[in-house]
């Protein structure tokens, strides 16, 4: 009965380590692969956007998401601004600005047309009169 037990918990100390230094031979090629040349060209960036209500901040998380290259997008819609990371390689601010822009979301560097800010629902209006 003993030696089952033994060779149990052999088998199990064996298949343990072998599962944990997989993960870890992993998370030695990820990063590896992350230091690479080929390894996206991260950006950080920090956008004013005009918006002001939970409707304005799922719009524009939305619509920033579908952004080939985003990687993250976070909203304050106290402070109307939106902090981003994403692959310069693949998008910039200025295609994320205009995007925005065309939703109806006024940026720093571009403004919403008037008739798609119209558009929006009553609660999304942030142009002051």
């Amino acid at each position: 009965m003993r030696k089952l037990l033994f060779v149990s918990i052999m088998a199990v100390s064996v298949a343990f380590t072998a599962c944990t230094s997989g993960a870890k031979n992993e998370n030695k090629n990820n990063a590896n692969v992350e230091t690479t040349a080929e390894a996206p060209q991260e950006q950080h960036g920090l956008l004013a956007v005009g918006g002001s209500c939970d409707m304005c901040t799922d719009r524009i998380i939305k619509t920033v998401n579908a952004i080939e290259g985003v990687t993250l997008s976070e909203y304050d819609l106290k402070k109307q601004e939106l902090h981003l990371h994403y692959d310069g390689s693949k998008t910039n601010i200025d295609a994320i600005s205009k995007a925005l822009a065309a939703v109806g979301h006024d940026t720093e560097l571009y403004k919403a047309e008037q008739s798609v800010y119209d558009a929006l629902p009553g609660c999304c209006k942030y142009r002051e009169a």
